[in-house]
């Protein structure tokens, strides 16, 4: 399949528009059906999972615990998934391929009101057009010297509306304008030509606990290339509103023979600013479709004690939920740590209190006199005859 040659000229954009297009088209369908054909890699990959998956069911049937009716049908409809998404062309061609490709257009018609201009088959003309009108205002220039009056303002050579020249500042307002619809455009429609290519390969993946973070990445990218193509489309329906009767204008003033000084300024700033728009819009719905879920709540303690009427009993009855190994073995250590602490802290007390009841004994014996020495004798017991022998000491 041809795609259409990029020239040069009035027809730039717009041949570039379709050319994005074409090979987005090409690259989806084509891919998915090259990876997905009987005798491919892709699918002997897949045809491989398939089997292993299979045969583990079965081990498991025979040898490991029974699995639930909710796993069984979970189980086969993994399994009807992965064939209807790597082998059944027709089903993921209506079911996200067109979805992918051609939703966001649908998407963007309804959200833009009506007085913007409805971005539909017309919409790349519009951006030629738009194009075609600033390089009409390029070459017709500002008219800073040599034009006339308007409004009372002078218009000679001394006034000067931006640091930059006003040739230098009108390429660069195109040049925004170019970038930005070709990056963003070029950018969504490829990723997602590649990712509705690879859906052969990323389906296998949802079989398996390991590999399925995969598939859900593969499909978060498909999300946000639909988010992202609708969001674009948007802005620069929004863009094109503000550009097309601007454009007119100015042209309309230069026709005039007018002097319009302050036109590469404006240029310069609607174009930059949109796609700087672009961007941001592209990183808010990236953070919008790789979001992980839900915000959940704390789960906070009742302080009295008594069970919460409000709890589902359901709950209630199924007691405290499962904890993982890790948290088990961290509240483990924690309780460990917290018995060392304690009977280290019991250690210390009772030591402390065998030390004061020592000494409070010691000062108690100190103070009292010993158990039979109340009446003991001062002093040493002498006799008559040893008085008269020691000389009458």
């Amino acid at each position: 399949m041809a795609c259409p040659a990029i020239i040069t000229g009035d027809e730039f954009l717009l041949r570039v528009i379709n050319h994005i297009d074409c090979q987005a088209q090409v690259m989806g369908s084509y891919g998915y059906l090259a990876l997905g054909q009987p005798g491919s890699l892709a699918s002997a990959v897949v045809a491989g999972l398939l089997t292993i998956f299979v045969a583990l069911f079965g081990i498991r049937l025979l040898f490991g615990p029974v699995p639930g009716a909710r796993d069984t049908v979970f189980d086969v409809i993994k399994i009807g998934l992965v064939i209807t998404l790597a082998f059944s062309w027709p089903a993921f061609r209506t079911v996200i391929h067109d979805v992918v490709l051609d939703g966001p257009a649908q998407i963007a018609n309804a959200v833009v009101p009506a007085g913007l201009g409805q971005p539909g088959a017309n919409f790349a003309e519009r951006l030629q057009n738009a194009d075609v009108k600033m390089v009409e205002l390029a070459g017709a220039g500002t008219g800073r010297n040599t034009g006339a009056f308007i409004e009372g303002s002078d218009t000679g050579g001394s006034f000067a509306g931006a640091a930059l020249q006003d040739d230098t500042t009108l390429g660069y307002g195109r040049l925004a304008f170019l970038g930005g619809v070709i990056a963003s455009m070029g950018l969504l429609r490829l990723t997602a030509a590649l990712l509705l290519a690879l859906a052969p390969l990323s389906a296998g993946l949802l079989l398996f606990e390991q590999t399925r973070g995969i598939f859900a990445g593969w499909l978060r990218g498909l999300t946000l290339t639909i988010l992202g193509s609708a969001g674009v489309t948007v802005a620069l329906g929004v863009q094109l509103s503000i550009l097309e009767p601007w454009l007119a204008d100015a042209l309309r003033v230069r026709s005039l023979g007018y002097a319009a000084p302050s036109a590469p300024t404006e240029l310069l700033a609607i174009t930059l600013a949109f796609a700087f728009l672009q961007i941001a819009m592209l990183w808010v719905l990236a953070k919008v479709a790789f979001n992980r879920g839900w915000i959940t709540l704390p789960n906070f303690q009742i302080a009295s004690g008594q069970p919460d009427h409000r709890i589902d009993p359901i709950l209630l009855a199924a007691g405290p939920p499962v904890q993982n190994r890790v948290q088990r073995i961290s509240d483990s250590v924690e309780t460990l740590v917290r018995r060392e602490q304690s009977s280290e802290i019991e250690r210390l007390s009772y030591r402390k209190i065998s030390n004061d009841r020592g000494q409070g004994a010691a000062g108690a014996s100190a103070a009292a006199p010993r158990l039979g020495s109340s009446f003991r004798r001062t002093s040493y017991r002498s006799s008559r005859a040893a008085v008269k022998r020691d000389g009458g000491k």
